[in-house]
């Protein structure tokens, strides 16, 4: 049967718009929930990979008030998985193909970071992570690249942002924090650095400063563009894979996702 209704026929008015508050769905809350109890157990890997697809959901669904605990939850996770990695060994690797997958190797099995200088090969980072992941093993890793003789540190994404490097063999030269754009990072030679070496320390020192100034060098060149609070939470989201210990960046997030929340 077909029905014939001219424009005439409608009471607009009728069918206004019914002003509903989204709901997470139960999968979000159960990942939610999952990386809450894994962070409580210590168990900081496997509750960052929950809590990010719990958010990762969350966003895509425009839970504001969801995003805004889920964020506080991930500060933790990562500011934990930071000082398991700076206090874990240090490798600054730039020697031949097969020496990179054993120290890389080596790093996923005790955990630390990994600093790769750019030597035209590839090294496929995200299956050790996959790796460190399912081993409950703090792993991160950076970029070391050669530009015009000078070398500078970026995040193994892309080359957002970069901090210059300065070599040294001198363990008492540390780094001078500074303004993100200013910042100048301070590291021993190429090589393995483990606990109690006094080069650790250094590098480790230098590790916390170049990470957050890698995040807010590139969100200070995203917020050029004036944009609505979905489209910065996205950009903040992008500074927060750079750097998922950032307690700034992180902070913005969950304001911005309260302000958000307030104007559903």
């Amino acid at each position: 049967m077909v029905i014939n209704l001219k424009y005439k026929d409608l009471n607009i008015n009728r069918y206004k718009p019914i002003r509903t508050v989204a709901t997470p769905s139960n999968f979000v809350l159960r990942l939610w929930d999952s990386g809450q109890s894994l962070l409580a157990m210590g168990r900081y890997v496997a509750a960052r990979r929950e809590l990010e697809a719990a958010e990762q959901q969350a966003f895509r669904q425009r839970h504001a008030a969801v995003l805004a605990g889920i964020y506080l939850s991930l500060l933790e996770a990562g500011r934990q998985i930071r000082h398991l990695c700076c206090d874990g060994l240090i490798a600054i690797i730039a020697d031949h193909k097969l020496n990179r997958f054993h120290v890389t190797r080596e790093l996923v099995n005790s955990g630390g970071v990994g600093l790769m200088m750019d030597t035209g090969r590839k090294l496929d980072t995200h299956s050790f992570s996959q790796r460190s992941v399912a081993k409950e093993v703090a792993v991160e890793f950076l970029r070391l690249v050669s530009i015009k003789g000078s070398w500078y540190l970026t995040p193994m994404g892309g080359r957002y942002f970069v901090v210059p490097v300065i070599w040294t063999t001198d363990p008492e030269q540390l780094i001078v924090p500074a303004a993100p754009e200013n910042l100048i990072a301070i590291l021993p030679p190429p090589g393995i650095y483990r606990p109690g070496d006094p080069h650790h320390a250094q590098a480790r020192e230098t590790l916390f400063l170049v990470w957050e100034a890698l995040a807010l060098g590139y969100l200070a060149r995203r917020h050029q563009q004036r944009r609505d609070g979905w489209a910065e939470l996205a950009v903040l989201r992008q500074a927060r894979k750079i750097d998922p210990a950032c307690e700034r960046i992180l902070m913005q997030m969950i304001t911005l996702a309260e302000s958000l929340r307030v104007r559903v």
